[in-house]
């Protein structure tokens, strides 16, 4: 088979892989996309279990890029539904609602407690503009944006129970990236009608400079995200292209002259070769050094072998009552689990009709108990939820585990080093891209990889022109 009649191989069936290829599709070109799991969707698709969709956390589209909410629109129809997210935070015995407010803040912590907050505040803001640390990390980040104070109440020990490591060995753009930074205006402006100083301007503090922004509007299915994956899947396929389900990529093989040459993936027991005139890898960025044949240099080894992904136990539980939560989601410091979504509130379709089913996310390591004991992470999930009285055990219906062993990409320090130096390399062999959060090893919502995915998929045809 020559070189050019060869299709375009993605490798992964995510937003990011499927993205890829339906935009390849839609421009006349063979291609062909290879998934491990026994669905599409990747992250977003979530699991099946006894007929009810669990999903991998709170997942909802949303876009501000026209082009990219036009094409779900125009494929999915019907069948989005608008939806209204609320989050709540606990932290020292009082729910704080999400995007976090100044005047939640100023209103619930102690006043002796505040008032250290706003002296370190702006000590430190001051601080940080004068004084430049020896070592910037997420640390030194959080401290100069937030102060000592509110960096130890809302993010230090969070941090360390979520990630498994402190926030001084995190790279900064872990704090730069995840973590807004507060207003000093907006607090002043807070504390002045706080302290009924003067009455102010506008009911409603501009929150945009510290909150997690969420671009456009919110929009779920009755399937979860499943319900946007599928039907990419369904163009893709309609358009020509072909999907191939349970089948895991082993081998990528290449050259410097050409580039990607073929891969190596096993379906059914069975290994098979495939020619590419591309490729396009959602594939985890450190797994996807090691399928290289050759093997790359030492040094690219090395990188790879030093970027680390942060696993996720998932508790899925089946109630016989509806919205436990009350909020969509919410996030604990100090239980088994650090989030837990309702997805009653998600528009699912959910049996029995008049319950729900609550998601908790146990953060891990592949080595730790929870990943590996599915009954120690239920009880531990369980006795968590009734002691802060959510829930009762003899509401509990079913219960289930499942497991996502490359959620987050961990920023640690130096981690920008490694990754340059794995990109440079993947560069060089020209017909070849990794993108995604597991393939680009970034945090990014779905929106931002379908839009990562149309680019890898008009970079490939530019370069296919080019030959």
């Amino acid at each position: 088979m020559s070189r050019n009649s060869a299709k375009i191989l993605v490798l992964g069936a995510g937003c990011a892989g499927l993205s890829a290829a339906w935009r390849l599709a839609r421009k006349g070109f063979k291609v062909e996309v290879f998934e491990a799991a026994p669905k599409v969707g990747g992250i977003a698709a979530g699991t099946i279990i006894n007929g009810n969709i669990f999903e991998c956390g709170p997942h909802v589209f949303h876009a501000a890029d026209p082009e990219i909410m036009q094409d779900i629109k125009s494929i999915a129809q019907d069948s989005l539904l608008p939806f209204h997210r609320t989050i709540k935070i606990k932290f020292l015995g009082n729910y704080f609602n999400f995007p976090l407010s100044i005047a939640d803040i100023f209103t619930k912590l102690p006043l002796s407690t505040l008032c250290s907050a706003i002296t370190s505040f702006f000590f430190h803001s001051v601080k940080g503009l004068l004084v430049k640390p020896k070592q910037e990390n997420s640390e030194t980040v959080l401290i100069r944006c937030y102060g000592k104070v509110l960096y130890t109440i809302f993010f230090k020990s969070y941090i360390k129970h979520v990630w498994g490591i402190e926030p001084a060995e995190f790279s900064p753009e872990f704090a730069r990236q995840r973590i807004p930074k507060l207003d000093v205006l907006n607090i002043l402006e807070v504390l002045r009608s706080h302290l009924k100083l003067n009455k102010p301007k506008n009911k409603n503090v501009d929150v945009s400079k510290f909150v997690e922004k969420v671009e456009g509007e919110l929009y779920t299915t009755k399937k979860g995200f499943s319900g946007i994956t599928d039907k990419i899947a369904e163009e893709i396929l309609r358009l020509g292209g072909t999907i191939q389900l349970n089948s895991k990529v082993k081998q990528i093989v290449w050259d410097k002259e050409t580039g990607v040459k073929q891969i190596l993936y096993q379906k059914n027991g069975e290994d098979y070769l495939e020619e590419a005139r591309a490729v396009i890898s959602t594939l985890p960025i450190n797994e996807m050094i090691h399928m290289l044949r050759p093997t790359p240099e030492p040094s690219v080894m090395q990188a790879a072998d030093k970027l680390k992904f942060r696993a996720l136990v998932f508790v899925g539980i089946v109630v016989g009552r509806t919205k436990i939560l009350p909020s969509s989601f919410m996030y604990f410091r100090d239980l088994t689990f650090n989030r837990i979504t309702d997805l009653e509130y998600f528009g699912l379709d959910i049996f029995p009709k008049h319950g729900t089913i609550l998601v908790a996310e146990i953060s891990c390591n592949r080595d730790d108990v929870y990943w590996h004991d599915e009954k120690l992470a239920q009880e531990a999930v369980l006795r968590d939820l009734e002691r802060e009285q959510l829930l009762k055990r003899e509401e509990v219906l079913e219960c289930y585990t499942y497991r996502l062993a490359h959620a987050y990409p961990m920023y640690t320090l130096g981690y920008e080093e490694q990754l340059h130096a794995i990109l440079d390399f993947v560069k060089m062999m020209g017909n070849f891209k990794t993108i995604g959060r597991q393939g680009g090893f970034q945090y990014a919502n779905a929106h931002m990889v379908i839009r990562a995915g149309y680019n890898a998929a008009e970079e490939v045809v530019d370069r296919l022109s080019q030959q």
